[in-house]
């Protein structure tokens, strides 16, 4: 997964499970905010990629990033957690969200990422 993809996905995976807007990302990775906006509201995404200049919207199960051209899949499977398909690269990643912590595992790259509030 791109970077910005996996920023957003983990965006909309806080914005839902926390039920509030999301305005940014800390990466742990590169140890930086991701400037996205994200709000979800009876299923629907919208938010804004302030790195990518662009919008992030869609239906909670298809989420579309304006910028990459890329759909991604989110699915909510209680409890704070999720699946996910990112389209572009073809590959599965998996969504933790606890407090305000959101633990992601790529398995095309077969790593985990952290981000927080």
């Amino acid at each position: 997964m791109k970077p910005c993809i996996r920023a957003a996905a983990a965006a909309v995976a806080l914005a839902h499970s926390l039920g509030r807007l999301v305005t940014r990302v800390y990466e742990h990775e590169t140890s930086a905010y991701n400037r996205i906006s994200v709000c979800v509201r009876n299923g629907r995404v919208s938010g804004y990629d302030y790195i990518s200049h662009c919008y992030v919207s869609g239906e909670l199960a298809n989420v579309y990033h304006h910028g990459e051209y890329s759909h991604f899949t989110l699915m909510p499977n209680g409890s704070g957690a999720y699946n996910g398909f990112d389209h572009d690269t073809s590959s599965y990643f998996s969504v933790k969200v606890e407090r305000r912590d959101a633990h992601m595992f790529d398995y095309n790259e077969d790593s985990y990422f952290a981000y927080s509030l």
